[in-house]
């Protein structure tokens, strides 16, 4: 067997230029899958860094009507919950939340979360420095403690331990510093940072008793041997229970536990597992071309071959010899492609979507490294296992007329290599379709109107304190007096606020019923997303009105409720009827409000561009007041220099303890929710241009080395007075008709796997034909070009010279 090495690599150093370009096919296929499924293992399959991850769970509220729903709970559900369930060694609530930090030099706004006493129990992790606080430190009325990240630590207290067991100042307030978690430490779910962790019950204290105030998300761990669904079963009865017993609030409310890995990965899952399936089709492409390349070989070797024969080696010793030498192509391959892998995992972190979960923590390590070397062993058996065989089979005198005359290497050689031109080509297209679907419902996508006008148009997150702040008029006041002023800065339109913001990544829905209509009951009142707005919201976002008002100074607390209400809500529940002056009752615990509907706008969408527009009511701030307002700011200009600074600077002028997000432009919001869509169709059509690169080298070869082998063929044809034109339109049409057949072969499987990607698309169909189209005149042109090129070289054939050839 070494012997069969040392050959082997002598035999490639002789063919620089064969084994460079087979080298470097390989290590891309075998790269590209490599990166990938580095992203795949970390992703989906390597476990949450908590004890016992399996045990972990969300339980989400649910609509009756719609199972697949994810909704929040109130804190009564929580505790409901909680006390009547068997199924859980432990339940935690959490909710976002935003704190200024003082007294540390420059004022620092942080993001944290709050959640409820047991939450260090639940997740099973202590902090590294200090102490987690305990179910009676976290209960309403005791004094005030925090946790804090080891970055916040690091940046903020210089990693001093003595700061443990202080009081710090928290946007007015004084907590105790308890401890600090482990550096690395991350909160289980992507879309919560946490700078710090504070107890749930202080920070929400007015929404603590209100159950129809769904605003907190639950974690769990379920007993050992008890499973998600399993759970699931017991507390749906509990949900319906507590449907029965509090209908105005819990009426149409289910319940669903779902493991907590699942729950972070879901929305990424199917688009990974498409990359994956193209990566392993860009592997096969790179396999079909080294075999080509190796019968090539093979065929050119094959009066050397017939003379060992001769000689005495059997021919499982001429096998075990092409076998070392596609071996060796194949380890060379998987190192160049550990090292492109390496490379392409920075990039996908690098420039990968914030919301595919811990894409940051891809790495290369042991098990890639053998994933990799384990896909250069199943090349050698893909492409070294076909010319192997084909060259055994043939008989001496067989191999040594082919290698005296320079033929094509059998009937059966023409096959194969035809046989893995229709595989390139197929295998392409169903790519090339995928990446041009993907493509098309990107663009689609970004073209969707939002509703308003993103242009021009900033957001700023912020929040004031709940110690400062705790009643409505005192809210009511603090944004009185701060909206005028930031109206009155240079460059600034129009602006407004919202609770909810568009593309915030937050939603608020309740249920109600028209009072024009007749009550139907428990359970059959519908939902409608309800955001809070200041008077200059829809002029500041540009959301047109279409008929009625907006809302004004007017609409205070003093004032009659009033509500506006979009298209979507208006085209649902009041199609037949003049909206103005219709009330909404809306459901509340221990009854509805009434809201009168004085206006109806456009629709806007507020979460997700693929979405349709939901029924939306607003109502006025003045009317209900709360601590978080997300500000809208039109500007004259793009020119964002300063803007952000003066903005911060009135807002702590007015307040220093007030939190302050991050100036974000919504365009760049609305790029965050294009940020996976994107990834998905660039990395695709990164893929599927390797693969026509590929499958048009591929061709080429074919065709240049059935040119080359045919040469004294052409000669006697043109002597015997067939033209220069003929000889082209032969090869091209033996060319053409091969790959004829890969596209036929590829157009059927492409229009069954193009389902596939249905989850994935946006205003265009997996059988789109436009798409097909496209694609089948851009690998048709690619190939015509690649045969074009050495059928070219056939008309010039000189039949003297040619039938000299012998």
């Amino acid at each position: 067997m070494i012997t069969d090495f040392k050959y082997a690599f002598r035999m490639l150093l002789k063919s620089p230029g064969f084994t460079i370009v087979a080298v470097l096919t390989l290590a891309l296929g075998i790269g590209v899958n490599s990166a990938i499924f580095s992203v795949i293992d970390t992703v989906l399959l390597r476990p949450l860094s908590f004890p016992k991850p399996d045990q972990l769970v969300m339980i989400w509220g649910t609509d009756v009507n719609q199972p697949d729903s994810q909704e929040t709970d109130s804190y009564p559900d929580f505790y409901d919950y909680r006390a009547q369930s068997q199924s859980f060694s432990g339940m935690a609530a959490f909710t976002g939340a935003g704190t200024v930090l003082n007294g540390f030099g420059e004022a620092q706004e942080l993001r944290g979360v709050a959640v409820s006493g047991d939450f260090f129990e639940v997740m099973g992790v202590q902090p590294a420095f200090g102490r987690g606080f305990t179910a009676k430190e976290a209960k309403l009325g005791q004094p005030n403690v925090v946790v804090i990240g080891y970055g916040l630590w690091q940046r903020a207290f210089g990693k001093d331990p003595k700061i443990i067991g202080q009081q710090i100042n928290l946007s007015g307030r004084s907590a105790t510093l308890l401890g600090v978690m482990p550096p690395g430490w991350k909160f289980p779910v992507e879309a919560e940072t946490s700078e710090f962790i504070s107890p749930l019950e202080p920070l929400v204290a007015s929404q603590v008793p209100d159950r129809g105030s769904h605003f907190l998300r639950l974690i769990g761990r379920l007993k050992p041997g008890v499973i998600a669904q399993q759970a699931t079963a017991e507390m749906k009865p509990i949900a319906a229970r507590l449907a029965a017993q509090y209908p105005d609030t819990n009426t149409g409310r289910d319940v669903l536990v779902r493991p907590l890995l699942d729950d972070i990965v879901g929305d990424v899952r199917p688009a990974l597992f498409v990359l994956l399936g193209a990566v392993a089709l860009v592997l096969l492409i790179a396999c079909a071309n080294v075999a080509n390349l190796l019968l090539a070989r093979a065929a050119a070797r094959s009066r050397e071959i017939g003379i060992r024969t001769a000689l005495g080696a059997s021919r499982l010793r001429i096998v075990r010899q092409l076998l070392a030498e596609s071996f060796l192509l194949a380890l060379l391959g998987g190192t160049g492609g550990l090292l492109l892998a390496w490379w392409g995992v920075d990039l996908l972190s690098a420039f990968g979507p914030r919301n595919v979960p811990r894409l940051n923590e891809v790495h290369i390590d042991l098990a890639i490294c053998a994933f990799t070397f384990g896909l250069a062993v199943l090349s050698t058996i893909i492409f070294g296992l076909i010319p192997a065989l084909q060259v055994a089979r043939a008989s001496v005198n067989e191999s040594l007329q082919q290698g005296a005359k320079g033929s094509t290497g059998g009937l059966h050689g023409t096959r194969v290599r035809a046989f893995l031109v229709v595989s390139q080509v197929s295998l392409s297209l169903l790519l090339l379709t995928g990446a041009g679907l993907l493509i098309k419902s990107f663009f689609n996508l970004r073209a969707t109107d939002p509703g308003f006008e993103p242009t021009r148009l900033l957001v700023l997150d912020q929040s004031i304190p709940r110690t400062k702040y705790p009643e409505p008029e005192a809210q009511r006041r603090f944004y009185q007096q701060l909206l005028p002023k930031l109206a009155a800065l240079p460059g600034v339109v129009a602006v407004g606020g919202a609770n909810p913001l568009p593309f915030s990544g937050n939603d608020n829905a309740s249920s109600f019923r028209l009072a024009s209509q007749p009550e139907r009951g428990p359970g059959t009142h519908p939902d409608a997303s309800n955001l809070v707005v200041v008077p200059g919201y829809f002029r500041s976002m540009k959301i047109p009105l279409r008929a009625g008002r907006v809302f004004d100074e007017h609409d205070n607390e003093t004032g009659r409720q009033v509500a506006i209400v979009n298209e979507a809500f208006v085209r649902r529940f009041l199609s037949s009827t003049n909206p103005i002056g219709e009330r909404i009752l809306r459901d509340k615990e221990g009854g509805a409000d009434a809201l009168e509907i004085i206006g109806v706008v456009g629709n806007a969408k507020q979460t997700d561009l693929k979405a349709e527009v939901a029924p939306e009511f607003y109502q006025p701030f003045a009317q209900a007041p709360g601590r978080r307002l997300w500000l809208t700011f039109r500007t004259e200009t793009e020119n964002l220099a300063g803007l952000g600074s003066a903005i911060r600077k009135v807002i702590r002028e007015q307040d220093p303890d007030v939190f302050v997000g991050n100036l974000d432009a919504m365009t760049f919001l609305l790029g965050e929710n294009l940020a996976q869509p994107k990834f998905n169709m660039m990395l695709l059509a990164i893929f599927a241009g390797v693969a026509l690169i590929l499958a048009a080298i591929g061709i080429y070869g074919v065709i240049a080395y059935s040119v080359a082998q045919r040469t004294r063929e052409i000669g006697i044809r043109m002597a015997l007075g067939a033209q220069r034109a003929d000889m082209l339109t032969m090869i091209l049409r033996q060319s053409l008709s091969v790959v004829a057949i890969g596209l036929t072969i590829g157009l059927v499987a492409a229009l069954a796997a193009t389902r596939l990607l249905a989850s994935l698309l946006y205003g265009v169909g997996a059988n789109d034909l436009l798409t097909y189209v496209a694609v089948i005149f851009l690998l048709g042109g690619a190939a015509l070009l690649a045969s074009y090129i050495p059928a070219r070289r056939a008309m010039k054939v000189d039949p003297m010279v040619a039938l000299r050839y012998e």
